[in-house]
């Protein structure tokens, strides 16, 4: 019982990306963390603790603090994990939670500094470019499309990772 499960880092860290990027709210968070903690007959520590979290900064910090949670060394994996943020926020976009303005200025802000192979120049172009053109609705689906089509693993992985973390916070 690993894949999947909270003792899964691979799954965690794509639920603390979900939280970071706003996916995954409080309430979310606690009913996954508790259905858990129902489930095991012995619960970590780190897991009873975020089904009781206050605040939801402190949730994502259970999440990255996990035991066996890896730290990122190569650039591959930064990348993947920029990608998964990246596909989360466009989820994000697609539910209509965030526009497609707010998406490309918080890519911009989120991979401003990473390091890796994708820059915040690319979104914060973007966005300048819409602005200056009073965001026609055909560029920006120009913008949807060329982006989607450069996420279409992450967006996999990361519409996978929701689905399996809303089935688990449902008790499924």
């Amino acid at each position: 019982m690993r894949d999947g499960t909270p003792f899964d880092p691979v799954a965690v860290a794509r639920i603390a990306v979900m939280v970071r990027t706003g996916r995954v709210g409080l309430r979310q968070i606690i009913a996954w963390a508790d259905a858990w903690v129902m489930k095991l007959d012995a619960p970590p520590l780190w897991l009873i603790e975020l089904s009781t979290v206050p605040e939801l900064d402190r949730a994502h910090g259970l999440l990255l603090d996990m035991p066996g949670l890896p730290q990122l060394l190569t650039v591959e994996e930064r990348d993947e994990e920029d990608a998964d943020h990246l596909a989360s926020l466009l989820l994000r976009h697609r539910d209509g939670s965030i526009s497609w303005g707010d998406f490309l200025l918080r890519a911009g802000e989120y991979l401003d500094g990473k390091g890796g192979h994708r820059q915040c120049e690319e979104f914060y172009m973007q966005l300048n470019l819409l602005e200056r053109m009073g965001f026609p609705e055909d560029l920006m689906q120009s913008q949807r499309e060329d982006i989607e089509r450069s996420l279409v693993d992450a967006l996999e992985r990361m519409e996978a990772a929701h689905r399996r973390f809303e089935a688990e916070a449902r008790g499924d």
